[in-house]
């Protein structure tokens, strides 16, 4: 993992790039190394097998990011559901007009923040999903921000998925 070459002073987009190639790179093989487990737990599970997904993508490079001071500025409340480390439920957006039932899309934000406790951005996290079978029709993609205020950020959500 330490061949990621992320540093304390990286701006959102550098960051960004960091994390998309990671995910590039290991969304396959982590669906690959669970796709069966996952397939059998979908049924029971629906909706949030896709989040025991993330559970096992998400967490080496969101550690990347912790050890080099980056945090999601938002604090966890007691209620809150939270995948793969960082993935706050309560700042997502899914519309069924994104998608049909084989084909959804569900959009995660975090609010980065570096050592400095400074915001620095937003990391846009999309979901390609099944409603209908565990499926990944698409692969996950990140897409940073640089606005950091719930209004902002939902705006820029609306608008990338007006744009598909």
């Amino acid at each position: 993992m330490s061949t990621l070459n992320i540093k304390p002073e990286m701006s959102i987009e550098e960051l960004g790039r960091v994390v998309s190639s990671y995910i590039k790179d290991h969304w396959e093989e982590v669906l690959a190394e669970n796709v069966e487990e996952l397939k059998k737990l979908f049924p029971e599970y629906e909706d949030a097998t896709y989040g025991m997904y993330l559970d096992k993508l998400i967490p080496p490079i969101w550690g990347e990011l912790e050890k080099n001071g980056f945090q999601s500025a938002e604090e966890t409340k007691e209620d809150d559901f939270v995948i793969a480390s960082c993935l706050h439920f309560r700042n997502s957006i899914e519309k069924a007009e994104w998608g049909t039932p084989d084909h959804e899309m569900r959009v995660f934000w975090i609010v980065i923040e570096n050592q400095q406790k400074n915001l620095i951005g937003t990391f846009l996290f999309e979901l390609s999903h099944s409603h209908v079978q565990f499926n990944l029709p698409a692969p996950p993609r990140l897409i940073t921000f640089e606005g950091t205020e719930r209004k902002e950020i939902t705006a820029q959500v609306l608008q990338l998925k007006e744009n598909v």
